[in-house]
């Protein structure tokens, strides 16, 4: 019986045919034929921990290759459990394709096992969200789904795939049948429904389902002008990068370009982060407020006017603002821009870029580069004050100095991540990942299962905050199954810092606020990987070294490193 066909193979050649190369899952008799499907086929499979694991890997994956990222989870709470890490790939705009398994199509609302409304729970939080009724519909919607995944403003998308469409038909068949214990005539009608069910069900007829293609729109070429004179006019530019620009992956290179001609005051937040370096004297890392109040013209690429912008106040109320972005809510969100131009913002900053060169703006930007190099400076010196254990600037500067060229960061934490997004300086495009606008935790260990198996030779580090590292930490489990040897580094200060800080200083009480100093590297070590504790910034470089050397013959790390509590990031906490 085992080697009879079934639609799991079909799925996998599916897959391979759409560049798929890797699904991330936790294992379910609702879903098995895929995974045994995908086994024939030579597809990766991750088997993870936790359901909300494999979302992250898959949204991972999407946010740092050219192909979709692909999640495969069992019915019932198998899907419950990705709901947070769906939810956070929405808001981020990162596609992915979750698979779910569901009840047989005849036994929907009957009470079998696992069985919910799993189209509704979904629904309100995907581009699509589908039930497949027929085994010759699957590929079609499964197509459909992907190219919904990618088109305009990328999103996850769902599809139910009930058991009986998975599981060879023969054995279908026998499974129900055998349910018509005797030949009254209820049973006879029973077992004639149930024949005709099983018959539409496995029927061999092509699909009526189209096919689409996926949908990239741009900006038109009037508002791409106009846009180009307003900058061109302006004297106190500033550019804002978040993650649509790097949704273009194949425009991204001529994108970098673009902005290197323009070479106007630059900042970046999210996946933009690592577009731009050291060498790139118009990229700035500090004092955005003060370059924001006092533009005159800012271009918003890819960047909502969430709460992380003062829901627009953040911005000079006489500057012209430029949106640049696919999504039309988003372009007038708190407040109507100057311009709008709805499509992918990094062909807009290109087309942009065509019509004019660098609009005289050398004072503005030397202002800034000034305030740039008077806050670094501040910020080492501040990694020099004494703090009880490892002062967290100082060991962000220190891991810093130690990140190959081809480093990839994943964060995941409050306070101390907070710390790192400062500090830290990703060292190209696609190396740097953050849950985005959802602010979620967790994401640590997934994002470098997704990470680390698209690219098994470069390094991947998570910067943990000891809050967040318990979300995942059992994903080191999988990190050692699958030989992915991540590094790990725990900022441990026995607290969810970045609440206590402005919870004690608002009402007077930590509740709730504190941790153990627990001994997480022991967990890793327990989990197969090594682990090591720092206490003292002088141990530091030497763990860091050897972390990067274990990692490079194939085992994970995770340093438990204790770190004393600063002022640096006082008055951060975002509600």
């Amino acid at each position: 019986m085992a080697s009879e066909s079934h639609a799991g193979f079909s799925i996998s050649s599916f897959f391979k045919d759409n560049n798929i190369s890797t699904v991330f899952t936790l294992c379910g008799g609702h879903i098995s034929p895929i995974l045994v499907g995908c086994e024939s086929e030579g597809i990766n499979i991750i088997q993870v921990r936790d359901e909300a694991s494999a979302v992250f890997a898959a949204d991972a994956t999407s946010r740092i290759t050219d192909t979709i990222g692909v999640a495969i989870v069992t019915a019932g709470p198998g899907v419950t459990n990705t709901m947070t890490a769906i939810k956070n790939a929405q808001l981020a705009q990162s596609p992915l394709l979750l698979i779910g398994g569901a009840a047989a199509t005849l036994l929907k609302g009957k009470g079998s096992l696992q069985d919910i409304d799993q189209l509704s729970l979904m629904k309100p939080h995907v581009k699509s969200a589908t039930s497949v009724k027929r085994c010759r519909d699957i590929i079609p919607v499964l197509h459909n789904a992907i190219n919904r995944a990618v088109s305009d403003v990328p999103g996850p998308v769902f599809v139910e795939l009930p058991i009986d469409l998975l599981y060879p038909e023969e054995m279908i068949r026998e499974q129900h049948l055998s349910q018509v214990s005797s030949n009254s005539l209820v049973n006879k009608v029973f077992k004639w429904y149930v024949e005709q069910h099983l018959k539409n069900v496995f029927s061999k007829r092509k699909s009526i389902i189209i096919p689409r293609k996926k949908s990239i729109k741009n900006a038109n070429q009037s508002a791409i002008d106009k846009a180009a004179i307003t900058i061109h006019e302006s004297v106190r530019p500033v550019v804002l990068l978040g993650n649509q620009i790097i949704h273009n992956k194949e425009f991204l290179d001529r994108f970098i370009q673009s902005l290197k001609k323009l070479s106007i005051p630059t900042y970046t937040s999210g996946m933009a982060r690592g577009c731009l370096g050291k060498e790139d004297s118009f990229f700035l890392r500090h004092n955005r407020k003060h370059a924001l109040k006092n533009a005159d013209v800012v271009i918003t690429a890819g960047v909502p006017l969430d709460f992380r912008l003062g829901y627009g106040s953040s911005i000079n109320s006489d500057a012209k603002i430029i949106a640049l972005n696919k999504s039309r809510k988003d372009l007038v969100k708190n407040r109507r821009p100057y311009l709008q131009l709805k499509g992918d913002p990094s062909r807009s900053i290109y087309e942009i870029a065509k019509i004019i060169n660098t609009p005289d703006c050398k004072v503005w930007l030397e202002e800034l580069q000034q305030m740039e190099q008077e806050r670094d400076n501040e910020i080492l010196a501040q990694a020099e004050m004494d703090t009880e254990f490892v002062n967290p600037i100082k060991a962000c500067t220190t891991i810093n100095d130690v990140l190959d060229e081809n480093s990839i960061i994943i964060a995941d934490g409050g306070d101390f991540v907070g710390t790192a997004s400062y500090v830290l300086r990703p060292r190209a495009p696609l190396s740097w990942l953050d849950p985005g606008a959802f602010g979620t935790l967790g994401v640590g260990g997934g994002f470098a299962l997704g990470a680390k198996s698209a690219f098994p030779d470069k390094e991947v580090w998570i910067i943990y905050g000891d809050g967040a590292c318990a979300f995942s930490l059992a994903e080191f489990d999988t990190f050692v199954r699958h030989k992915l040897p991540v590094i790990a580094i725990v900022g441990n200060d026995g607290s969810w810092q970045q609440i206590a800080r402005e919870q004690v200083a608002m009402l007077g009480s930590d509740i709730g606020t504190t941790l153990n100093d627990t001994n997480y590297h022991q967990v890793a070590e327990g989990y197969g990987g090594k682990g090591f504790l720092v206490t003292e910034i002088s141990q530091l470089r030497d763990v860091l070294l050897q972390a990067k050397s274990d990692a490079k013959t194939g085992t994970p790390v995770l340093i438990n490193m204790r770190i004393g509590k600063t002022d640096f990031r006082k008055g951060s906490i975002s509600i």
